[in-house]
């Protein structure tokens, strides 16, 4: 993949939730790079590489007290490895006070058509479970793996073009649509590295616009610093987080941790979840033997009601011998998306006044007159 360039992702990529998926949204990292670009494809690939949000809310939120929070739509790509296909990148769609639950999660391809690049969208063919193994891997994108091109939909295609210091196209046709009303729709993408514009728009039957002919049609971005950070540890673990879900109360010896979490292998089996019992795991931290030693380190400075991934090698895991009641394989690469819910924090030790021997008569043995 981008074999004339080389190209380091240190954090983030999000998906472009505008092009063939905003409508649908409504209606139901920064990059470092070392780069040697030898052709539009690696150029479109690095510009198109990073941590993007709205110019504009997507929505405002008022609270109960009257203030406002304004919600943006986020979007994360990063270069990715798929098997028997080349120059593709991994996209997650999310909004800014969620970005650790997108709403889409999808794949673009660069490929050369008729002396052009096109852009084609695919949609990932799985289950929402399974697709929780991928999510926030826009953060460490060579964790992307076991994947491969049957799995993948291709859903349209768009005609670039070199515009000024970036790239522009749309849509060489049409393509079906069943969106609040539509038979068809039509894409666009403009984009230079710092900034993308997307616009859709949707057609009856008799080639009228039925939506995407005003302001909401179009959704432009700008390139921000990462909202997923991702932490490659010497013994192998991989930790990433959602700054935006932090707080300031952080775990320390001796807390009571109630988490939930969903536990995967690297081909998406989901073998445990929490969510599924509807009770999240209740230990003491640090957890011991209670869990793996991937698991106790993973809740090292984890806050009250932060996101975090885990990735954890197979030695910080089962190890060798695997764990068959879960069907867990020996070596094992575990995934796990946890959410602390909530910490329990034992009281102090209330303060005992020492009791000190009763003070010696200060004229004792004295005369007295």
């Amino acid at each position: 993949m981008f074999k004339n360039c080389r190209i380091v992702v240190a954090t983030t990529a999000t998906l472009l939730g505008a092009v063939s998926g905003v409508h649908a949204l409504e209606a139901t990292a920064s990059t470092e790079s070392t780069i040697s670009l030898a052709s539009p494809i690696d150029k479109i690939a690095d510009q198109l590489s990073g941590a993007w949000m709205t110019t504009e809310p997507y929505k405002t939120i008022l609270s109960e007290d009257g203030t406002s929070n304004d919600i943006f739509m986020a979007m994360g790509i990063a270069p990715i490895t798929i098997q028997g296909m080349e120059n593709t990148l991994y996209v997650e769609s999310s909004l800014s006070d969620t970005t650790w639950a997108p709403f889409r999660q999808a794949v673009f391809q660069l490929y050369e058509y008729k002396g052009k690049v096109r852009l084609r969208t695919y949609t990932m063919a799985m289950s929402a479970e399974t697709l929780g193994v991928y999510t926030g891997l826009h953060a460490a994108p060579s964790h992307f793996q076991n994947i491969n091109k049957d799995q993948l939909i291709a859903t349209l295609d768009i005609d670039l073009d070199i515009s000024g210091s970036g790239f522009s196209g749309s849509t060489p046709y049409p393509y079906p649509t069943g969106v609040s009303g539509a038979v068809e729709m039509t894409s666009s993408i403009t984009f230079d590295g710092t900034t993308l514009t997307t616009t859709d728009r949707g057609y009856d039957a008799d080639g009228n616009i039925v939506w995407g002919d005003g302001e909401e049609s179009s959704y432009s971005f700008e390139q921000v610093a990462p909202y997923a950070v991702a932490t490659q540890r010497d013994d192998g673990l991989v930790i990433i987080d959602y700054p935006a879900s932090t707080s300031d109360e952080v775990v320390a010896d001796g807390d009571e941790m109630h988490v939930h979490y969903s536990g995967y292998l690297t081909d998406g089996t989901m073998f445990d979840s929490s969510y599924t019992r509807n009770s999240p795991f209740v230990f003491s931290f640090p957890p011991g033997n209670r869990a793996i030693p991937g698991w106790g380190m993973g809740m090292e400075e984890l806050s009250k009601g932060a996101h975090r991934k885990l990735i954890i090698p197979g030695d910080l895991a089962y190890g060798p011998n695997g764990n068959p009641r879960a069907n867990i394989p020996g070596d094992s690469i575990l995934i796990f998306n946890v959410h602390l819910l909530h910490i329990d924090r034992p009281e102090p030790a209330k303060d005992t006044p020492v009791q000190m021997p009763a003070e010696v008569d200060s004229h004792e043995g004295h005369g007295h007159d």
